[in-house]
């Protein structure tokens, strides 16, 4: 695995000045993340019925992680069995600072491949704050747009969904899957993501696993 959301997507991208057009209306403000929603959520973000597809049977397999050997952090996802995974090289310094920035946990990718992959990370975060602010506050952090966005109820599961699109100085134009699942006061972020140009053929990949993602911690 070569590329991670916040190697790659975060500390890759260039910034990108968004330029909003200021109203003379009394009382308007701008939106905290700029959004556009040309395209349906449902088409950007497939989700539903891909766990029980005959493709999902024959060419994914099961993965179990416990990080840093602690259960709270524990999920299960099923992976393409041709994609390589590993658990993600993390600095103490960045699990004592788990309030302020996502804390990678795995990592999956084709083999070779350094232009699409899966990624799962971790925020700490109060019990009080919305997921939908912390998709917010993630697409701000990356300097990306939420081109569509969706709540889904799936496994006891409540996940708040999005599209997000970036730019990174050695790939050019990024489209991120971001989606967020509250396991008491930690957060999992889950990231698919790639070159704008596999993303629709990426799309029913990062469906699928998305739906197989299951917080199994205490």
């Amino acid at each position: 695995m070569k590329r991670s959301p916040i190697g790659a997507v975060a500390a890759g991208l260039i910034v990108v000045t968004v330029c909003i057009l200021t109203r003379a209306l009394s009382g308007w403000t701008p939106a905290a993340v700029p959004q556009t929603t040309a395209v349906p959520a449902s088409t950007q973000l497939p989700f539903g019925d891909l766990l029980a597809s005959d493709e999902f049977k024959k060419t994914f397999a099961a993965h179990q992680f416990t990080p840093f050997g602690d259960g709270k952090f524990s999920f299960s996802i099923f992976i393409p069995n041709t994609w390589e995974s590993r658990v993600s090289e993390v600095d103490p310094d960045q699990i004592t600072h788990d309030t302020e920035a996502p804390v990678p946990l795995a990592e999956f990718a084709p083999g070779g491949a350094d232009d699409v992959g899966i990624n799962v990370q971790y925020l700490r975060v109060s019990a009080d704050k919305p997921l939908t602010a912390v998709i917010d506050d993630y697409a701000k952090t990356n300097n990306g747009t939420l081109v569509a966005r969706q709540h889904l109820d799936s496994r006891e599961r409540s996940i708040e969904d999005a599209l997000m699109k970036s730019n990174a100085d050695d790939l050019g134009a990024m489209l991120t899957r971001v989606s967020v699942v509250r396991r008491g006061a930690i957060v999992f972020i889950y990231t698919g993501w790639s070159v704008e140009a596999k993303y629709e053929k990426s799309k029913r990949i990062f469906g699928a696993a998305l739906e197989s993602f299951v917080p199994t911690g205490n």
